[in-house]
């Protein structure tokens, strides 16, 4: 299973790519997806453009099981991607290349998981 090394990662499957200063993309692990199997639907669930620290604000639905999304830390959402909403299967096809949120962060990227902590985490699945 491919974890790249230029991303960062949360316990709960979601990897971060820095785009900035303090922006990000957010998407799902490979390892999410496959866990997942075909994504069906993602529920996205926004009462604001801000996100507070493990709070579900949203839910995958594929044909295996569900994933909640839960924001990695608090950051404000600057767009969500209007080529998933069209077309979600593009997760499937390539995980990391397909993003769902642009988000900003006003945090050290040292609170995320590097791709070795990841790979430890998932190791007992493989």
């Amino acid at each position: 299973m491919f974890i790249p090394k230029s991303l960062y990662y949360t316990e709960n499957h979601l990897w971060l790519r820095q785009i900035g200063l303090w922006d990000f993309y957010i998407g799902i692990t490979d390892y999410a997806q496959h866990k997942i199997g075909k994504i069906e639907l993602i529920e996205l669930e926004f009462k604001n453009i801000t996100m507070q620290k493990d709070i579900t604000f949203g839910i995958i639905h594929g044909i295996n099981q569900k994933l909640n999304f839960i924001a990695p830390l608090d950051c404000e959402i600057l767009v969500i991607n209007p080529v998933l909403q069209e077309n979600i299967s593009l997760i499937n096809k390539n995980s990391y290349e397909h993003w769902f949120l642009r988000v900003r962060i006003n945090i050290h990227r040292d609170n995320f998981l590097s791709n070795l902590e990841y790979k430890h985490l998932i190791k007992n699945d493989f």
